[in-house]
């Protein structure tokens, strides 16, 4: 199988990862552990660019590239770290669309978005990602003291819509630390979007994501 740049993107946002600043949090809110969506305290961001309606917790505040890094330069005490993530925003600005970056610091969960041409993810292409991401996660852990347990992953195509997620739990075990990954891809009206949400405990996320409008 010959990889598309998209896809190429999407294994390097799966893989890389930045630990080091999800045990700060000051609290968990409640959008963390909401039963019903309509009841949350939420926001929807129009992003005239690409005509897309994201709706995120009210925590959530938007940032630019500049801003995040001098939040993450705040609260990051490793340079390896920071070396992570800068590499991920390197390729999220490589991306040919349009990128955008969430902050929440109630509980230091990052979500970022980018825009891609119009690329339907098959099962084919989910089942094919999964593995190379299993593979390179089993490289990672080698090289350092991360270990990576994947949670769930699934490929959704109703015909219209086409949605490969998946959540990963990834453990600093020197530190005892933890984080969960949770990337998306979706497809749908002529639009991709990849999205995805670093946060210090496994969120619900699904409910935001279906207000959210292509």
């Amino acid at each position: 199988m010959v990889l598309r740049k998209p896809i190429v993107v999407v294994l390097i946002v799966f893989l890389l990862s930045l630990i080091s600043c999800l045990d700060v949090a000051n609290e968990i809110t409640d959008w963390t552990q909401i039963t019903d969506i309509n009841k949350v305290d939420g926001e929807t961001h129009f992003l005239g660019d690409d005509g897309i309606k994201l709706f995120l917790p009210t925590t959530f505040k938007r940032y630019s590239m500049i801003e995040y890094l001098r939040v993450l330069d705040s609260i990051v005490v490793h340079n390896k770290d920071m070396k992570i993530e800068r590499t991920r925003l390197k390729y999220m600005r490589e991306l040919e669309d349009n990128h955008y970056i969430y902050f929440d610091k109630t509980t230091n969960a990052t979500n970022t978005l980018n825009t891609i041409p119009y690329l339907p993810i098959t099962r084919q292409d989910a089942k094919f990602i999964l593995g190379i991401v299993r593979q390179s996660q089993e490289q990672l852990a080698l090289q350092t003291d991360l270990e990576y347990k994947k949670i769930t992953a699934k490929h959704n195509d109703n015909g219209n819509t086409q949605i490969f997620k998946a959540i990963f739990k990834i453990t600093e075990t020197k530190k005892q630390k933890q984080g969960f990954k949770h990337p998306y891809y979706i497809s749908s009206n002529n639009k991709t979007v990849l999205i995805n949400l670093m946060a210090p405990f496994e969120a619900s996320f699904d409910q935001f994501l279906e207000k959210m409008i292509l």
